[in-house]
């Protein structure tokens, strides 16, 4: 690419320690270069995928509606609360149902527009006919 320049951006604290973690990992050590290395390589998928160039290496799900991200994480915070998960990853498609009827309504029909909706946004994905993954 030739001459580098300085590039300055604010970011969430949080976020720049998992970069660096991430880099860290990556490359079992940190050198000099390799935040920049990587922080550009970051930046090249990003403008990649946001101008539809490289679609066949990266494609990218659609996001959930507002209100399916957020009864999703009403569903999460429920599953935490009731059945004692740390990290919500894999469920019984029991409990998940537990969860929609207590948020959502009892209502049959409910609980399966809210799955479908949840499948169509790739929220979840089913691992086994009875067990749910969050995604």
């Amino acid at each position: 690419m030739g001459k580098k320049v300085r590039f300055g951006i604010w970011i969430d604290p949080v976020l720049a320690l998992k970069f660096r973690q991430f880099v860290a990992e990556q490359y079992g050590r940190m050198a000099k270069g390799l935040i920049s290395f990587e922080g550009e390589q970051a930046l090249q998928a990003w403008i990649s995928t946001h101008k539809g160039t490289q679609t066949e290496l990266m494609h990218k799900s659609p996001n959930p509606v507002p209100n399916v991200f957020v009864v999703k994480e009403e569903v999460k915070k429920y599953l935490q609360e009731t059945f004692g998960y740390d990290q919500i990853y894999k469920v019984p498609k029991t409990q998940l149902i537990i969860a929609l009827n207590s948020l959502r309504g009892t209502d049959e029909r409910t609980v399966k527009k809210w799955m479908k909706l949840f499948e169509k946004y790739k929220v979840i994905k089913w691992v086994t006919p009875n067990v749910v993954e969050f995604l």
